[in-house]
């Protein structure tokens, strides 16, 4: 057996199997003669559809252009591997063929990528009698391509269709690093034809902390590669985080998967704006998949942004209780199948001197200053009004709201909430009283109590954040949950990483299988919502639906939405 596919194929899964096995299937003559070409056509040699994929829109002479600067590169590079290969230096011989084997990858020079390939892997392994027999089968592929290209002017690609340049937020200036001259010629042309209207390029994550600094702010977002020589993109994400750069990152590469994978996981713990990853060669599609996410995906609350926040005192707190600066916003959750609105979570927000707070960080100062409890009366009995007040318009919608793990070792909890519900008129079954799966364990006794009350006087529970504490499973054996709701963590890193949907399936199946409700949270692409509803999720919240929002601005959501 040569390889496997999975049902159903994809196009792009075949042509990489067949890419790597029909080569080695073709005659070859022996000696020194040039290899009898191999019968796959001009398709594999330069395979102009290929081409107009990932360069998108483009004229003939762009392409041409593209195609000629990779001719030029590989012509360069090929006496300098043989270099290596005299001196026995096989490392910088397999760097030289990543990145050419990216290059050619990138004008649709797949032979040629597939030969690069195998002589980066032989380099690996130090067969340097296999690497000496593919450089010399390397150096007749790019002939092949260098007349295949001569012929592009002629005979041409079909062009690709024009990309929708109506992209919502679309980045003003954008910065590329990368050491592959080719890859960072064709970023630009796709990013050009998006309609980006500034693009700058450099060679080396060193050059780019220079330029950032001349651009004193004004770059949106920087697309950088991984495997550089000198500074690597590993460290050049550190300095950038340590030099607290603002703007959005896509990483893209030619490295593994999981490798890429880990790389995004150390960006995101860093706390950057991280709008996703991309395998070289970048393609249009998938490019303009990340440029059109919604830019609230970038403005998580991170500790690097939490570090922004205006200095507040627990005094600062209280006068903000005061004077009623507290406010709640409310996200739709809607019926995942059919969109319809079903509920709302409460989010608490709080303009202090102008500038919005990062609720962390609020409600942090609250639970270590004693204020929690106060703090967390006035906001669910604003949750609670503005229910009552959508019941009122026609809207009788279920609303969430948090409850601080420390409230929840207060025994009269139980009372005041069931007061506040009978006070302001909503429906106790509408309520939903969501709680931090790593907040129960501070007082798990108490917490019990409290919570067992809770649902006694008929208020529904759900498990928050679920997956990202230390005792998922125990929680949903001992307290009564009535809802789980998915971390936003695994919806969004679903998309990319096996094992995120795998724990993320796993989980809507365990939920089933408990009688639990599942609600996915982050749904911030149309890709994301297609994986949930095939997972079976129940509900979804996120920005694709709706960014949470002030009660009257809802009112105006649900009226044109006719829900």
């Amino acid at each position: 057996m040569d390889d496997i596919l999975p049902k159903p194929i994809e196009l792009d899964a075949l042509r990489t199997v067949l890419e790597r096995w029909l080569p080695q299937a073709s005659p070859r003559t022996s000696g020194h003669s040039k290899p009898i070409p191999q019968n796959k056509g001009n398709s594999a040699i330069l395979d102009t559809d290929y081409l107009a994929r990932v360069i998108g829109y483009a004229d003939h002479k762009q392409k041409r252009e593209l195609v000629d600067l990779f001719t030029s590169t590989a012509r360069a590079d090929l006496p300098v591997c043989r270099q290596h290969l005299t001196e026995r230096n096989p490392q910088a011989l397999a760097q030289i063929m990543h990145k050419l084997k990216s290059s050619a990858h990138m004008v649709g020079a797949l032979s040629f990528a597939h030969l690069a390939e195998n002589l980066e892997d032989a380099a690996k392994t130090n067969q340097l009698a296999a690497v000496q027999r593919l450089l010399t089968e390397l150096n007749y592929a790019l002939g092949d391509v260098e007349t295949a290209a001569s012929q592009l002017m002629t005979a041409g690609a079909a062009l690709a269709r024009p990309i929708d340049t109506s992209i919502d937020l679309l980045p003003d200036c954008v910065l590329i690093v990368d050491d592959d001259l080719v890859a960072r010629r064709q970023i630009t042309l796709l990013l050009s034809s998006l309609g980006v209207i500034e693009v700058l390029s450099v060679d080396s994550g060193e050059a780019a902390l220079i330029e950032l600094d001349r651009a004193n702010g004004s770059i949106d977002l920087l697309i950088s590669d991984l495997k550089m020589p000198g500074m690597d993109g590993i460290e050049f994400m550190r300095h950038l985080a340590d030099s607290n750069y603002q703007g959005c990152i896509i990483i893209a590469s030619g490295v593994e998967e999981q490798l890429l994978q880990t790389a995004a996981e150390m960006v995101r713990a860093k706390g950057m704006n991280l709008r996703g990853t991309l395998k070289k060669p970048m393609a249009r599609d998938a490019l303009l998949q990340l440029l059109s996410l919604p830019r609230a995906k970038t403005n998580i609350t991170t500790p690097r942004q939490q570090r922004n926040n205006p200095a507040i005192t627990p005094d600062d707190i209280r006068e903000g209780i005061r004077s009623n600066a507290f406010e709640m916003f409310f996200q739709p959750k809607v019926d995942a199948m059919t969109l319809s609105v079903v509920g709302m979570e409460a989010l608490a927000r709080w303009q202090h001197n102008g500038n919005w707070v990062s609720p962390d960080v609020f409600i942090t100062i609250a639970e270590q200053h004693n204020l929690i409890a106060l703090l967390s009366e006035v906001l669910i009995t604003k949750a609670l009004v503005g229910g009552a007040r959508l019941a009122a318009a026609g809207y009788p919608l279920s609303i969430a709201v948090n409850l601080s793990a420390i409230w929840l070792s207060d025994l009269r909890l139980p009372e005041f909430i069931l007061a506040s519900v009978n006070a302001t008129g909503f429906s106790a079954e509408k309520l939903i009283l969501e709680i931090t799966e790593t907040g129960v364990m501070a007082d798990m006794a108490t917490a019990l109590d409290v919570m067992t009350r809770l649902r006694l006087k008929g208020f529904k529970l759900s498990i928050d954040d679920f997956g990202t504490g230390y005792s998922s499973m125990e929680q949903l054996q001992r307290i009564p949950f009535s809802e789980l709701k998915l971390d936003r963590s695994f919806v969004q890193g679903a998309i990319e990483k096996s094992a995120a949907r795998s724990i993320l399936a796993s989980t809507v199946d365990m939920a089933k299988k408990m009688g639990l409700s599942t609600v996915a949270e982050g749904v911030e692409i149309e890709a994301e919502l297609d994986l949930v509803r095939g997972l079976g999720c129940d509900l979804v919240q996120g920005w694709f639906i709706a960014k949470a929002m002030p009660l009257e601005q809802l009112l105006v959501w649900l009226q044109g939405r006719g829900t």
